[in-house]
């Protein structure tokens, strides 16, 4: 099974690398309990129900079962009955009161929302030790830390738009951003009702109309002011944005309207607010089968299912009108869904990501769908005998001792994350080797210092780590790099990248003062490739200037900053006058699209520079390293790939370009593959750091040989 997250742009369903699952159901208030409680809104079946709808429809999509995809939209459903409900308990508390009662509220919350998630972390931290790889174990460790303080959304943003994190498998706890937007929400919103009514006189007044009219126009601003930052942040940086609590509070703040247009709403007759319970059960359904995870998300996209919902609350108030979707919503096995839905949302993701992790492999659609059978099964016996226990306990009744709770659950959770921390044994890291048996043939010193590895010797090596004994050797215990530490075995720019902007700082290498300029041109691949280039320029007393940008192949960039970047870059080197322009990025796995898109690069460069050059790009692997590397069995034969036909063509392709363009051409896959194998190990040393990029370890090997094609391209 696969799963596409919150990017790429936008990246949401399926269980692959970078994908962040959909967030779970409303983690607030359920619908009131069927006892009434003074001050709790009272219980309303088809709001259950819609909560199993959307449950339904995110577990669906996270099971890659067709015609789903959008069933993300389920975060917009919760996030607008989240902030209905709020919204409603602490107006309806304060009116009661005369004060709102924040000790109340966030005890209620405790209650909630913490032994259920405790639960679930404490379980998924001991899981992962038991199905992951060291490596994937030590990753959900750290985001089981940030999950338990309720910043998971801030992490996850973060990991989302690391361009070199979007290998990595989704995490098991990745669902945990969503509570860490809602609790946000509930620190300030409860806070925010208690200023806004002072400041609209209510004490003075009384809640009257007046009051609730002057609540109503504070409120909609807020829902303008994010739902504006929300439009331009999907816009601009799509992957933040999606874990946004600034871009997503008007979703919440679109509830809280409603319950404050409630007095007006129930006037409305009847047949009206049936058509609008349907209408918007069926705006929702809508949005799930018609998006997917190229939607650009939340932003003006997100309209549809919020509106919908919001419609779907709306038509229920009051007396439930005759023919309304209550009929539907209203159903036992539905009401029973949202009974469990926050439970169930917990447990199913991670059952469904550690149970990929434990195959070593996708999941199918079955395979998913039994997983989710077992996941609701979870669920059902840990809200019975777990959660409600706990939520309903007498000795948890005042706010006070139901505080306890956040320091109790961080503690327990807090607690298991050592213990799995503590139980992790990491191999020791080799002295890097050539050799397939071990032996010395090379260091992997300073880049800009003179590996004894020759052209021939890096060959030679392949070569002797793709032959019948090596591929059917165990991966060796020991590797250069060690594979907790292959993330960060990358050159350092120093700062000459312009991360999430459009221009860069202009860096020199090399001989600085030199009037011969070479400039990089590229993406990730050229960052790569660096440590050659720097010995090339230093050796040969050239200037190197790089124009990388992370994540940005320029022959493929269109508008946005990508594509403001690349403007910017040929900008730079027209104002430089480079002698030679090297371009050294991603390309081999684009196909046709990426030979004509670099056709359209080199026309645009050939005409700045006396010599061009194109590095050829390294050959894309089907698998991350690091899970390659420690899955159960691995041999070197295991780790070891083929170039396909559509790459082999690529590369043809490319290279005619460039001989058609008359610049020159490096090849550079001769030290990857011998005979069409790609070794993911040569001799002890971790050739490849994720799917498609050079260790920095390996690439030290590769600086000889290739700065010396470079000055012959160059020459």
């Amino acid at each position: 099974m696969t799963a596409r997250g919150a990017g790429a742009v936008i990246d949401r369903p399926r269980l692959s690398p970078a994908a962040p699952p959909v967030p779970p159901p409303d983690a607030g208030l359920v619908a009131a309990p069927r006892r009434p409680n003074e001050g709790r809104p009272s219980f309303r079946a088809d709001i259950q129900g819609l909560r199993g709808i959307a449950v339904l429809l995110v577990v669906l999509c996270h099971s890659s079962v067709p015609h789903t995809s959008g069933g993300f939209v389920g975060v917009d459903v919760f996030f607008v009955i989240s902030g209905f409900l709020i919204t409603q308990w602490l107006l309806g508390r304060a009116a009661a009161e005369n004060r709102v009662p924040f000790a109340a509220f966030y005890a209620t919350r405790a209650r909630r929302i913490l032994p259920a998630a405790a639960l679930t972390l404490i379980a998924t931290c001991a899981a992962s030790w038991y199905a992951s790889n060291y490596v994937r174990a030590m990753e959900t460790v750290h985001d089981v830390v940030w999950a338990t303080f309720f910043a998971a959304n801030i992490h996850f943003a973060a990991v989302s738009t690391d361009y070199f994190a979007q290998d990595n498998p989704p995490s098991p706890v990745q669902q945990f951003w969503t509570l860490a937007v809602e609790e946000q929400f509930y620190v300030v919103w409860p806070l925010l009702i208690g200023a806004a009514l002072l400041f609209v006189g209510w004490r003075r007044r009384g809640f009257d109309a007046t009051i609730r009219a002057r609540l109503t126009i504070l409120v909609a601003v807020v829902i303008i002011a994010s739902f504006a930052w929300s439009v331009e942040e999907t816009r601009t940086h799509p992957q933040a944005a999606y874990f946004s609590t600034f871009a997503r509070a008007w979703e919440l703040g679109t509830g809280a309207l409603l319950t404050l247009a409630l007095p007006a709403i129930v006037r409305v007759g009847g047949r009206t607010r049936a058509l609008m319970t349907w209408a918007g059960v069926v705006g929702i359904v809508v949005a799930a089968v018609a998006y997917d995870g190229a939607t650009r998300f939340p932003g003006e996209a997100a309209l549809l299912p919020v509106l919908a919902t919001a419609l779907a609350i709306a038509g229920g108030a009051g007396s439930t009108p005759r023919y309304a979707a209550a009929m539907l919503l209203g159903l036992r096995p539905l009401r029973i869904v949202g009974d469990v839905s926050y439970s169930f949302y917990l447990w199913h993701w991670p059952v469904l990501v550690l149970g990929a992790a434990y195959l070593g492999r996708d999941l199918s659609v079955e395979e998913s769908l039994s997983l989710v059978g077992a996941a609701f099964g979870l669920s059902y016996v840990t809200y019975r005998l777990f959660e409600n226990p706990v939520r309903h306990a007498r000795r948890l009744r005042s706010p006070r001792a139901a505080l306890c709770l956040w320091p109790s659950s961080v503690t327990a959770v807090l607690a298991m994350a050592m213990l799995v921390s503590s139980s992790i044994a990491v191999p020791p890291a080799a002295i890097a080797s050539l050799s397939v048996g071990g032996g010395s043939s090379g260091s992997a010193g300073d880049p800009t210092a003179l590996p004894s590895a020759t052209s021939a010797e890096v060959r030679a090596a392949v070569a002797a780590s793709v032959t019948r004994a090596a591929l059917r050797s165990p991966i060796p215990d020991a590797l250069a790099p060690s594979v907790d530490k292959l993330r960060g075995d990358d050159f350092d720019m120093q700062g000459c990248v312009p991360g999430d902007g459009t221009t860069s700082r202009i860096c020199r290498w090399g001989a600085r003062r030199s009037p011969r300029k070479m400039v990089v041109l590229g993406d990730s691949h050229g960052q790569m490739w660096m440590p050659a280039f720097v010995r090339f320029a230093t050796a040969h007393r050239w200037r190197l200037i790089p124009l990388v940008k992370i994540g940005c192949v320029p022959s493929l960039l269109g508008s946005g900053a990508c594509g403001k970047w690349y403007s910017w870059a040929l900008q730079q080197i027209r104002r430089i006058h480079p002698r030679a322009i090297v371009v050294a990025q991603f390309w081999s796995a684009w196909g046709p699209s990426g030979v004509h898109a670099m056709r359209r690069e080199l026309a645009d460069v050939m005409p700045l520079a006396r010599r061009v050059i194109v590095v050829e790009d390294a050959p894309p692997h089907p698998k991350p390293a690091v899970d390659c590397l420690l899955a159960p069995g691995a041999t070197r034969g295991s780790c070891t790939y083929g170039v396909t036909a559509k790459e082999a063509h690529t590369y043809a392709d490319v290279h005619r370009a460039v001989v058609d363009a008359r610049a020159r051409y490096v090849r550079t896959k001769q030290w990857l593959c011998h005979r069409g194998k790609c070794p993911t190990v040569v001799g002890n040393i971790i050739a490849y750091r994720d799917r498609h990029h050079i260790t920095l370890t390996y690439m030290r090997f590769l600086t000889r040989p290739l700065a010396h094609r470079v000055w012959l391209a160059v020459g």
